[in-house]
């Protein structure tokens, strides 16, 4: 012990200790006075510094003496071993002796000479996984890390090590997600892997589509394709629907390898509804990865309006109503001829004097037709227009998915033909050989049970009125004063029917083909809209009324009673998915308090896991499903009312995944690069070494505290009392 190595802290004023040392010293010289007679000289000096031993140790324990020892402690740098896991990790080196994920598995723990053991000789290291996100890693799952997922943030992954680490080193092909923002001040080692110059590989690098798109309009898809030792190549780039070659185009990738070229592929879609796309190039010999040659996307094929082509066969009231509420809706494009004049009336003025136009039957029903959605036949006598023709043009338009709809009146057939031709085909009743069509007795209207569901009569509590049921509702219409005497076929669902005397239908639809067909038995629903003006109702149900059969023939999705929403983004592989399930207004008071059940079959088939809550909002549903891989997954909702389905295309993150190595990338990462392995241990310690540090820790020990400060203060009081005993002072 160094006297440097003592130090003093006073537990009282230095002036108070030094008054008690020197009454100490007084009362010890004053003893010394009073037992020198009797003990002689010797003896009472003895005594005397005795006692003095004892007041000075006490005293001196005022001083608080410590004795402070120091030891200096040395703390090993922290290395983070930052092990790259995205999908690229995967694809094997040029070696083909495994992975370049188990390249860095095999110099981390394998051979003669690990790195990890040689590191952790001198080093504290850390193990991590750069993911999605930084994960922790042990020495036990170092052996079992798989490639998997999307690119890591070495960005965000530096900050975090910052401060807890003196270097990372990054094992890594050079696929990470990074920007040019400032980095954390920590040195980058990195190990580059996989060889840029032996890999080959041709990938849909981006794909610029629209969601949505519109019947009849040229939708342009571009597609960008990169390829990695393929210069000059020319290949074809194919737009699938299923399995349906849409459209193709052939690219010739760009020279010197790497490059891009973007190729547009368009077309014209001719159906409304959800298309599943897929864009592909077949796939090369010699390539590295096969999965990003194919990408899925979905397209919403709607209308931009619906196109309506409108016979009529005399300028009636009905006519004059229909027209009026089709010509509200500003989302319908109406074409309407009326037949003024027959081929069977003679006029004495000449062609060229007349000024009403010819029924343009051979351009509307034969070049034409496939242009509208719905054709109207209005009290219409076609036999006298259109020939056998004409009319198989027709079914095949209504097969192909049109719409037709017939509406009643006294000129609507000529002596039961109908039956006979393609239009009695189509059509979803039959004519009887009897009375065809009767007026002169008003009959009322009531809604059958099939019509107290149907999206055609069940309308809305808005349209009807507050607790106002589709029976009241349809009980209270005006009569009609003519109804055409019709009888449904075994495949058609009447609607509405006559509620006096025999219950004739009057409001029948029916599916024929991909399209569906309406028969309305009257040419007096007008009265329906001047009925309920008249009693101070509005025209607002009509209009409705009108709107609905012209949504439902078309097959418009807004009059679905589900309707599924989707994210904008269809989601990809391995992320949950949320579905907005909304029912109908009619369709929720039907399902109230009933189960919805919502499934989800994968690509193959399979049901998997789902689920399905109520929202805040009335009749809207949450739904989520996690798909685990990519391709089309079909959604199943049921109701009380029936099932409907809806289908997704879910894409992988790997989709377009470009695991070319990127090694410039790496180098604007790094530090410094370390492309030989035999130098990495030393490049380690030669970084990690700067960040060594050390300390000193200092310890303080009270002397009074010691056992030996007691034992001497002991031993001076014990002796001097020994030797007063003795010597007879006690």
């Amino acid at each position: 012990m160094n006297l440097n190595q003592v130090t003093v802290v006073p537990v009282f004023p230095l002036w108070l200790i030094l008054v008690l040392f020197a009454l100490g010293l007084g009362a010890t010289f004053v003893q010394y006075r009073l037992i020198r007679a009797k003990l002689g000289s010797s003896r009472a000096l003895g005594l005397s510094l005795l006692r003095l031993g004892a007041i000075t140790f006490l005293v001196a324990f005022a001083l608080n003496p410590s004795l402070l020892t120091t030891k200096e402690h040395k703390v090993s740098p922290v290395v983070g071993l930052l092990i790259d896991t995205s999908e690229s990790m995967a694809q094997p080196e040029a070696n083909g002796k495994g992975s370049r994920l188990d390249e860095t598995k095999a110099l981390l723990a394998k051979g003669p000479n690990p790195l990890l053991t040689s590191l952790r000789e001198k080093f504290d290291i850390k193990l991590y996984g750069l993911g999605e996100s930084l994960k922790i890693l042990s020495t036990d799952e170092l052996s079992g890390l798989k490639a998997e997922g999307a690119k890591g943030d070495i960005k965000g992954a530096l900050r975090e090590l910052s401060g807890k680490t003196s270097v990372a080193i990054l094992f890594s092909d050079g696929n990470v997600k990074w920007d040019d923002t400032p980095t954390p001040g920590l040195p980058v080692l990195v190990v580059p892997l996989g060889n840029p110059t032996e890999y080959k590989d041709i990938l849909i690098k981006a794909v610029r589509a629209p969601s949505l798109g519109f019947r009849g309009r040229e939708v342009v898809i571009d597609v960008t394709v990169r390829g990695y030792g393929t210069s000059g190549l020319m290949l074809p780039v194919l737009l699938k629907d299923g399995t349906k070659l849409v459209t193709a185009k052939n690219i010739r990738l760009p020279i010197p390898s790497p490059g891009e070229t973007t190729v547009s592929l368009s077309f014209t879609p001719e159906e409304i509804g959800q298309k599943n796309l897929s864009i592909s190039i077949p796939e090369q010999f010699g390539e590295s990865l096969a999965s990003n040659n194919h990408v899925n996307l979905s397209l919403k094929v709607v209308r931009d309006k619906i196109r309506i082509l409108m016979v009529s066969g005399t300028p009636s009231m009905n006519y004059r109503f229909m027209r009026t509420a089709l010509k509200n809706d500003p989302s319908v494009d109406l074409l309407s001829f009326v037949i003024l004049r027959t081929p069977t009336d003679i006029l004495n003025v000449p062609t060229q004097e007349q000024s009403l136009i010819p029924f343009p039957v051979e351009t509307l029903f034969a070049k034409e037709i496939r242009n509208f959605d719905l054709l109207i036949f209005d009290n219409f006598n076609y036999s006298l227009y259109l020939s056998p023709h004409h009319l198989e043009s027709i079914r095949e338009f209504v097969r192909g998915g049109g719409s037709f709809a017939m509406i009643g009146g006294p000129e609507l057939v000529n002596e039961g033909r109908v039956g006979f031709t393609p239009i009695g085909e189509i059509l979803p009743v039959r004519f009887p050989d009897r009375e065809k069509y009767r007026r002169g007795s008003p009959s009322a209207v009531r809604v059958s049970r099939s019509g107290n569901t149907h999206p055609i009569t069940r309308l809305t509590a808005e349209t009807m009125g507050e607790g106002i049921t589709p029976t009241s509702f349809w009980r209270e219409m005006p009569s009609l004063d003519g109804v055409n005497l019709f009888e449904p076929k075994s495949s058609a669902t009447v609607l509405l029917e006559s509620a006096d005397g025999s219950a004739w239908p009057i409001l029948i639809v029916s599916p024929f083909g991909k399209g569906r067909v309406l028969a309305l038995g009257t040419d007096y629903s007008w009265k329906w809209y001047t009925g309920r003006v008249a009693k101070g109702r509005g025209n607002l149900a009509y209009l409705r009324w009108v709107d609905r059969m012209v949504r439902w023939l078309t097959k418009d999705p807004s009059l679905d009673p589900v309707q599924v929403t989707f994210p904008e983004n269809s989601g990809f592989a391995g992320q949950e998915i949320e579905v907005r399930v909304q029912l109908q207004e009619e369709e929720s008071s039907l399902n109230l308090g009933a189960p919805i059940t919502f499934s989800v079959f994968n690509p193959d088939g399979l049901k998997i896991d789902s689920k399905i809550r109520p929202s805040v909002l009335p009749g809207e549903y949450l739904a989520s499903f996690a798909p685990q891989k990519t391709g089309i997954y079909k959604i199943r909702i049921e109701t009380s009312s029936g099932q409907f389905e809806e289908s997704i295309v879910v894409a992988g993150v790997l989709d377009t995944l470009d695991a070319a190595p990127d090694h410039e990338s790496l180098k604007a990462i790094a530090t410094k690069v370390v492309s030989t392995h035999e130098g990495l241990l030393n490049e380690i310690e030669a970084y990690a070494r700067k960040g060594e540090t050390r300390f000193s820790e200092e310890k303080r020990s009270p002397l009074w505290a010691t056992p030996y400060a007691m034992v001497a203060v002991l031993g001076f009081l014990v002796t001097e009392w020994y030797y007063r005993r003795r010597w007879g002072l006690i």
